[in-house]
């Protein structure tokens, strides 16, 4: 090995020096002579070099190094087209192997990627480093579980690398070079070969998160590269400076505001020739609404699912940020020494009257109207989506099929129940959802010994933190997660793992990250997420109610959250709390579908009822000797069909819907009753079938068959609780 190496230092000095032709020859023949050919291949590998190096005897360098990217750039683009191969027929890369396989010249990746690379080193002498580095690469791809084609283009991507950045070992390669491997197929295997040896200073990461990873831009830094005109860009860069200082470090909403400023200034600066802030008035601003409504008009984007046919909110976002830009600035501006006081105006050039007058405010109330209407197809939909995602994933755990195929089907089916049962159960945001982790799972106790469990959610939209309670379904969906990830990592606890902020453009701490592990040790993006909802919403075939598709995205999922605690009672600044909201007004629009008057009618007429029925007697709060009587003698509900396991006095956040619940234990002489139930459902899912209902409503029957043949079998055992799911993983 000592030796190869040696003669490998000698080659690449040999490739720097002045060009030597015959030194290259005589080097070349000797390198042949190592390699392990037989005689008619050897015959024809000399004949390919002879002619490669007359080749190169023409072009023009200084160097073997100069001549070798003359070639690269002219030659062997025309080559890999079939074009000028100087007559080597099926040899024509081995001329060029020679010179690589010998180290004489260091090829770009580009340049290795149309050859067999593995053909090539099957010739190099056994002593050859390139040769137990393949090995090495081979090894360790098994022993982090990666099988079959990817571990073969892992292989391949790290031996491609190791000559483009002319190195003989995987250890030697530096950070710099190997943030040079482009996004190509094995290029997450190599990553995760990279940081199981070490090479790497961090977790594996996936193609998507390493070829994005711009750097977060100064707030001058995102002026520069807005197209702000100069004569504007220093009262912006200031403003935006001072704004970071005092309201948020938010690197969305600066770059949000930064993009709207250069609307405004890029149109002042076209259609009125203004160079000052200072000379901004309001018939500049009323000009620039009419200017930003056609503006944004033709920039519309419209996606699958989520056309809009009305007015764009992209103006009004827009001239929200200008009216607030002038308003800071005259806050700001009139502080004593203030450095924004040279750019404030005589008058604001934008008021709420101007907006209403413009007709954004009303394209504000016809997108709040649409969004009602989208959170009606949501409950409408929501239902059978959550049965139909339940079903697969219960369906993937029956018999086990072999097959890598197999194996990524039960994985996919468990996650995208596992996505969508989180985010409706839990109300967070995409980005709050991918960074939690098991240091967020908070256990309390009480006084009497009962224990609670709370999520705690990191900071995100409003720089807040706060709390949500973990009720049945989303503590199920936790330690289900958790199962999955130990599962496959093959580990007794949630291994720590890299994530990057994408919308910070920064690194987050290294900790245990609930959501990893989705076919790749790294963790799962919001892209991926947003990627499997709208996947899931379309194999289940969703419809909106005019027979569109409904394309689920994860903020929908907050909806939904909404939706239901409204539907459960639930006061509205807890709904607020829980879903982060700094204000009211956002929780009101769900509000507004569930009049106060309705429910409060309903309320009055069943109390009345209940007095009818039960005498004004069983209205009376009974004293704490009769509560305590009560409880004593009866600690758990009999249903009639079933009994319930839940305490009694406890609120039950499903409503009572029992069949399919945790707390759930069926009695033995309810067996009549439900054989009856479970006939007439199986009548109903045959002609579901028949007449072709979409696959989530027949998803929803096949759930009510599961549910009342469960609630058969479980005639004689109750399932753990919550508390108990959580403690054993």
């Amino acid at each position: 090995m000592v030796a190869r190496l040696n003669v490998l230092a000698e080659a690449r000095r040999l490739g720097s020096a002045p060009y030597d032709s015959d030194r290259l020859r005589a080097h070349l023949a000797a390198e042949l002579a190592r390699f392990r050919f037989d005689h008619d291949t050897r015959r024809r590998a000399q004949r390919a070099v002879t002619l490669t190096l007359d080749l190169f005897d023409t072009l023009e360098g200084e160097s073997l190094d100069l001549r070798w990217r003359h070639f690269e750039e002219h030659y062997w683009p025309r080559w890999v087209e079939g074009r000028e191969r100087l007559a080597l027929g099926d040899y024509w890369t081995w001329g060029v192997w020679a010179l690589v396989g010998s180290r004489l010249v260091q090829p770009s990746f580009a340049t290795l990627s149309p050859v067999r690379v593995n053909q090539w080193l099957d010739r190099l002498p056994e002593d050859d480093p390139l040769l137990a580095q393949r090995r090495l690469l081979t090894e360790t791809l098994e022993h982090c579980r990666v099988a079959g084609p990817a571990r073969q283009n892992a292989v391949v991507a790290g031996l491609r690398l190791l000559l483009s950045c002319g190195r003989d070992e995987l250890v030697a390669l530096s950070g710099e070079e190997v943030a040079t491997l482009p996004f190509v197929k094995g290029a997450d295997g190599l990553d995760l070969v990279l940081c199981e040896l070490g090479v790497l200073a961090r977790g594996p990461l996936r193609g998507g998160v390493r070829a994005h990873r711009t750097p977060r831009r100064s707030a001058r830094e995102l002026v520069a590269c807005s197209g702000i005109p100069d004569c504007f860009a220093e009262p912006v860069a200031c403003y935006l400076e001072t704004y970071e200082a005092r309201v948020s470090t938010s690197y969305a909403t600066l770059r949000h505001k930064c993009s709207s400023l250069a609307h405004f200034f890029t149109y002042l600066s076209a259609e009125h020739g203004l160079t000052s802030v200072a000379e901004v008035r309001p018939q500049h601003g009323r000009g620039f609404l009419s200017w930003a409504k056609t503006t944004a008009a033709g920039r519309r984007r419209r996606s699958a699912g989520h056309t809009d046919e009305g007015e764009s909110m992209t103006a009004y976002s827009w001239a929200i940020q200008v009216r607030t830009f002038f308003a800071d600035l005259a806050s700001w501006g009139s502080e004593p020494g203030s450095p924004l006081a040279a750019f404030m105006p005589a008058v604001a050039p934008l008021d709420r009257h101007d907006l209403i007058e413009s007709g954004l405010l009303q394209a504000k109330r016809k997108t709040a109207a649409r969004m009602t209407a989208v959170v009606l197809d949501l409950e409408r939909e929501m239902p059978k989506l959550r049965a139909f995602a339940l079903r697969r994933w219960h369906e993937s755990q029956g018999p086990k099929e072999e097959g890598l195929a197999a194996h990524h089907e039960r994985r996919r089916a468990f996650w995208d129940w596992a996505l969508l049962e989180l985010l409706c159960a839990s109300g967070l945001r995409v980005e709050e959802a991918c960074e939690l982790t098991t240091f967020d799972l908070l256990r309390r106790e009480l006084r009497d010994g009962r224990r609670y469990y709370l999520l705690h959610v990191k900071p995100s939209k409003f720089g807040q933190a706060r709390f949500v309670p973990i009720g049945d379904v989303l503590g199920r969906v936790l330690a289900e997660i958790m199962r999955e990830v130990k599962a496959f990592y093959g580990t007794d606890s949630v291994p720590f793992c890299d994530r990057r902020d994408q919308h910070e453009k920064e690194p987050l701490p290294r900790a245990p990250y609930l959501l990893q592990g989705f076919g790749h040790p790294s963790a799962i993006g919001t892209n991926t997420v947003r990627y499997r909802l709208a996947r899931l919403s379309e194999v289940a075939g969703l419809r909106r109610a005019d027979g569109s598709p409904l394309v689920l995205r994860p903020h929908d999922c907050r909806r939904v959250f909404a939706s239901e605690q409204l539907n459960n009672n639930t006061p509205v600044h807890v709904i607020a709390a829980l879903l982060g909201h700094a204000t009211l007004d956002t929780v009101m629009v769900y509000a507004k579908l569930y009049p106060s008057s309705l429910v409060d009618g309903y309320r009055q007429a069943m109390r009345s009822l209940y007095a009818d029925v039960y005498g004004q007697e069983a209205r009376r709060t009974p004293s704490k000797e009769e509560w305590a009587a009560f409880s004593a003698s009866c600690s758990l509900r009999d249903m009639g069909t079933h009994i319930c396991a839940l305490p009694t006095g406890e609120h039950c956040s499903r409503g009572l819907v029992c069949l399919g619940c945790g707390h759930a234990q069926p009695k033995r002489s309810a067996l009549p009753v439900f054989k009856r139930m479970l006939a007439s459902h199986e009548r109903a899912l045959v002609r579901a079938r028949q007449e072709g209902e979409p696959a989530g409503q027949i998803a929803a029957r096949e759930l009510e068959v599961e549910r009342i043949a469960g609630a058969m079998r479980r005639a004689s055992e109750l399932t753990e609780g919550v508390a108990e799911a959580l403690e054993a993983v």
